[in-house]
């Protein structure tokens, strides 16, 4: 089985908004995947535990044809899940020792809907490693892993107790959440081998928009970049034709000034203060395409104030 080539049609899955079950599993018979390929591929697109996707694959209507053999199939994918488990995608670290306390593949609960001020219960699942010498840190910091292991995100946890994972490879602990509730889909999707494109964000639900720049703004300081402009282009071409809601404008401006999963402001504020450290780099030309359908969806107000900051930063704002 070709993981690489599984993991880059997951890539490809994610990145055009093919995430519903029947869909994967639909193309990926058209595709000729054998079950146990399909099973591979649902759990890198869908964020499944290979057991979750072997059983959505089983109730999938593109394979019931399949069922006479299932039990053959079943028998692979369990081999396959004690051979190769699934890379970690997080790691608990401690601050201040910078000590590995865990890895994992997926962690439950921790992003959620809403915006929590007491620690709630997240569960670790799939833990890889576990340092059995440590049971507390008063600085937990929970690190997004790219597909190298390089951190690409990062949260601090503060206070966690911590005890062994159980048979089953799970482990809860008591920690604050992140509100953003679609970010650990996205974080799988740019943790895998495949680059981000551009406009990627725009051809996911409108409701992914804020969450897509949450991520952007995250991983973009985990990098260590300054809020600041990195590109040298004299021209900044800002398509507005996919802007469709606020936090949208924020991701395609982000990208138009510094490249696909670029950051550079998430409010009007952050914005200014971006501008502002830019310094001589600040000085660019903005050719604004479909400016009028991005003024209908801004509204009035906003895109008063926005133009106000951009002549006040001396950025020529050319529209089309």
């Amino acid at each position: 089985m070709d993981r690489r080539r599984l993991g880059s049609l997951a890539s490809g899955f994610q990145a055009n908004a093919i995430t519903g079950k029947e869909e994967v599993f639909r193309r990926a018979r058209e595709l000729g995947l054998s079950p146990t390929e399909s099973v591979y591929l649902a759990s890198q697109a869908l964020c499944l535990s290979l057991p979750e996707a072997k059983t959505a694959l089983y109730e999938s209507a593109s394979w019931r044809d399949q069922h006479g053999g299932w039990q053959e199939a079943l028998g692979t994918v369990d081999a396959l899940l004690i051979e190769d488990p699934s890379p970690p995608l997080y790691r608990l670290i401690d601050q201040e020792s910078q000590d590995v306390l865990l890895t994992s593949r997926d962690v439950h609960g921790f992003f959620v809907d809403d915006d929590l001020d007491t620690q709630q219960t997240i569960t670790f699942v799939g833990v890889h490693s576990f340092n059995a010498h440590v049971r507390r840190t008063e600085t937990g910091v929970l690190q997004v892993l790219g597909h190298q292991g390089e951190p690409i995100g990062q949260y601090y946890l503060g206070h966690t107790r911590l005890t062994p994972p159980g048979p089953d490879g799970f482990l809860s602990v008591r920690a604050y959440t992140c509100e953003y509730a679609q970010a650990g889909q996205i974080w799988r999707r740019w943790a895998s081998v495949e680059p981000i494109a551009y406009g990627e964000w725009a051809r996911r639900p409108v409701d992914s928009h804020e969450n897509w720049l949450h991520v952007v703004q995250n991983a973009w300081f985990t990098r260590r970049h300054s809020a600041a402009r990195i590109r040298t282009d004299e021209v900044v071409t800002l398509d507005g034709d996919l802007i469709t809601t606020r936090p949208g404008f924020y991701c395609a401006l982000g990208e138009a000034v510094n490249g696909p999963g670029g950051y550079f402001g998430s409010n009007l504020d952050a914005l200014h203060d971006c501008l502002l450290s830019s310094g001589e780099a600040s000085a660019f030309r903005m050719e604004w395409a479909h400016f009028t359908h991005s003024r209908r969806v801004l509204g009035e107000q906003f895109m008063a104030a926005l133009l106000e900051l951009f002549a006040e930063f001396r950025i020529e704002v050319r529209t089309g």
